[in-house]
């Protein structure tokens, strides 16, 4: 069994995770999905000056609360820039840290200098009087946006992408990989496969039609556990594995039905 800890991007919360935990643990796997600011933890006016190390402090009480131990970190967004400070104030609470389309930090720039010119712009078009407006773009233009998830969405500090990363250097780093799931129509990766690779990280990609985190999140998690536990995933006995029919899944397996669903809802949607 693989223990997972998932952190969301700016402007969400462990929220939208919520599918994704669903089908690691239905392959056996520990999950924790915090939420490390948004609605139910909006930041302190204190943490004005260094938002990016209220997120950590957060994060590290959260840690120490569970007594989490050896995780695979999978950071989506902006979250990359909590990994890997996050693995050097905990070192044997972080096992390996996975970017899933997330920043991945450079000692002494900020997000904004490091992600691309449509991702900066828009968030310079988005910011008023110090917060930036909750958006989404790149890999999360297929967010489930309805009523009920962009009220889940909280704006965020403008100064969460403009400080300085102050964690380590990649060197420093425990084992690390990038997921990219590239699309037809969005701007691309936070960070560009040459740089990635050139920093010594592999390079994975899931090739998703929509946003794998709500509409595809049973293969990411097979992809998340082959990485972080290889075999895992063809050896357990969850629902996503059952050799029954498929009606007869429809009617006794409430996980297989909503992914169904979700599925077939999202196949309607025009490319």
């Amino acid at each position: 069994m693989a223990l997972f800890v998932l952190l969301h991007d700016a402007f969400q919360g462990g929220w939208v995770w919520r599918q994704t935990a669903l089908e690691l643990r239905d392959l056996g796997h520990e999950v924790h999905t915090p939420s490390y600011a948004g609605r139910t933890l909006p930041f302190d006016p204190e943490s004005a000056d260094s938002p990016a190390r209220a997120a950590l402090d957060n994060l590290i009480r959260y840690f120490e609360a569970e007594d989490l131990s050896g995780a695979t970190l999978v950071c989506s967004g902006w979250s990359g820039l909590l990994g890997p400070a996050l693995a050097e104030a905990l070192p044997t609470a972080v096992r390996s840290l996975f970017f899933w389309d997330a920043v991945v930090p450079e000692p002494g720039k900020s997000f904004m200098e490091v992600c691309p010119a449509a991702l900066a712009g828009a968030i310079d078009g988005n910011s008023e009087s110090g917060e930036v407006a909750p958006f989404v773009s790149g890999p999360l233009s297929w967010l489930e946006c309805g009523a009920d998830t962009t009220s889940l969405l909280a704006p965020f500090p403008r100064r969460a992408f403009t400080e300085p990363y102050t964690g380590p250097a990649r060197g420093d780093w425990p084992k690390s990989l990038f997921v990219h799931s590239p699309e037809e129509d969005a701007p691309g990766s936070p960070f560009g496969r040459e740089a990635v690779e050139g920093a010594g990280m592999p390079w994975l990609e899931l090739n998703m039609y929509e946003y794998p985190l709500m509409a595809r999140a049973q293969e990411l998690a097979r992809l998340l556990v082959d990485q972080a536990a290889p075999g895992a995933a063809r050896g357990l006995n969850g629902c996503a594995r059952n050799t029954m029919p498929h009606e007869m899944r429809m009617q006794y397996c409430s996980h297989y039905r909503k992914r169904h669903e979700m599925a077939v809802a999202c196949d309607g949607i025009d490319a």
